[in-house]
This record gives C-alpha cells, structure tokens and sequence, in this order.
C-alpha cells in the first residue's frame, strides 16, 4: 500500500525513509521530546525514553545505511521555553545526532527550540516531488504542485477488534487525496494528483486518537477545511492492518 517506490513505511516503527535524486532520508514526527519531565511530575516514571527515541533513530540510520533526517515538528514537548531539565534532555538527544544532516521542521510546540539547540527549524521543506510541513499550517502554493505533503501534528491511531472483539488503539498512517473543489477556494493552481501523507507520532508514550472514530478531531488544517479527502482515504497501522476509512 505504499504509494510509489520512492517512500518505505517502516514496518512496526512510525517512520518513513523517502528517496529524493538517489539519497535515503529518514522522516519522522511528533517526537515531544521531554515528554517523560511532563509525565513525572504527574507521577508517572518514564525516565529515559527521550534517549531510548535517539537509539531508535541510530538504529534506523544503520538499517537505512543514511545519515539524513527530516523531524517533522513537535520536536520539543513544552510548547513554550522548558524548564531546565527538560532543556538539558534536548540538548542531549541532538547531542547524540552529532554527524547527522538534521533538518527540523517547525511544530506548534517548537517556540524557542533554536535558543537551546544549532538547528535552525523551517516552515516546510521542499526536495524533489516531497513537501514537508509539521501539519499546523497550510502549505505554500509552491507545495501544493508537487506529488505528496508529508504532515505529522495529528498523532493518528485507529481503533481496531482482535479476533475475540476486544477493542484495542494502534497507532497509524493516513494517506488522503485531493478534493479539487476545495483545494480550489485556497489556491490558484495545485496537482490534482497530489497526496497527503499523515504520520503518527514517533514518541512511543504516545498512541493517538483514533481517527475512524474521531473525524471531529482532526487537526491538520486541510482536512478540516476539506482540502484533502478523509472520507475513502487509506488507513492502516504501522503493523500494516488495514483499518476502517475514516467517515
């Protein structure tokens, strides 16, 4: 069910490797790095799952045999300055991505990410027939030529039934297409072929909320407004379940 040879979905990761001119990137999103300080002082003891995130990645960079990342946003979990210890859990985490060609897209939670780290966060990256954009916003006109939008923000899941009808939430892939009609009340030209790819969250403290039961909830601008077709759209889990379309 993947869309063309250029993009991987990474079996039982929320992860994707896209090839652009030849060369592997790794895209991921939703990281909310620091999550874990957040959680604690709830009373829950999530210590070290930001650096056990960062093994992920290395790894994946091995399997992959890349060294190119593209963070689709949310990198940071405070959506304003964090405290000094969750600061600290940042700088560590792209410590550890020293030597890699990071590109970080900017979230709704990355206010002052480029005070704490040396990255400087954009707004949408474009390469080859990929526009990249955390999901809060909507994409240039530009973008909206290309082949495929590629969003994190939404944090998708599905509600799915096992054999014995117990009711369990998996994290998921949204793949949706273009309502020309709508995408015409927004912009002056676009690919009629062009398709939006959804991501979920690569924090593993976080599942989602389940799309085919949720629509309601649906962050991402060009759904909400109808851009985008979520009706009929391709979902499944990132175990490759085909779940029920949204609707």
């Amino acid at each position: 069910m993947e869309p063309d040879s250029d993009i991987k979905f990474v079996f039982d990761e929320a992860a994707m490797v896209v090839t652009i001119d030849g060369e592997r990137y790794i895209v991921v999103g939703d990281l909310h790095i620091g999550m874990e300080r957040k959680l604690e002082k709830a009373g829950v003891h999530a210590r070290g799952a930001s650096m056990a995130m960062l093994d992920k990645l290395v790894n994946l960079s091995r399997e992959f045999d890349t060294r190119r990342l593209i963070l689709l946003g949310d990198v940071k979990e405070s959506i304003l300055y964090p405290d000094a210890i969750e600061a600290g859990v940042i700088r560590d985490f792209f410590n550890g991505l020293a030597g890699f060609e990071t590109t970080v897209i900017r979230g709704n939670h990355d206010a002052h990410l480029d005070e704490i780290i040396d990255v400087k966060p954009v707004d949408e990256l474009r390469l080859g027939k990929f526009a990249f954009l955390h999901g809060h916003r909507w994409p240039s006109g530009e973008a909206m030529m290309l082949d495929y939008i590629i969003t994190a923000h939404n944090h998708t899941a599905v509600s799915m039934r096992d054999s014995n009808g117990a009711v369990y939430v998996e994290k998921a892939w949204l793949i949706a297409g273009l309502n020309a009609e709508m995408a015409a009340k927004q912009y002056d030209r676009f690919n009629k072929d062009i398709r939006l790819i959804i991501m979920p969250a690569f924090n593993d403290l976080i599942t989602g909320m389940p799309i085919n039961e949720h629509r309601e909830r649906m962050l991402n601008p060009l759904l909400n407004n109808g851009v985008f077709e979520i009706e009929g759209a391709t979902t499944y889990t990132i175990r490759g379940d085909i779940a029920a379309a949204p609707g």
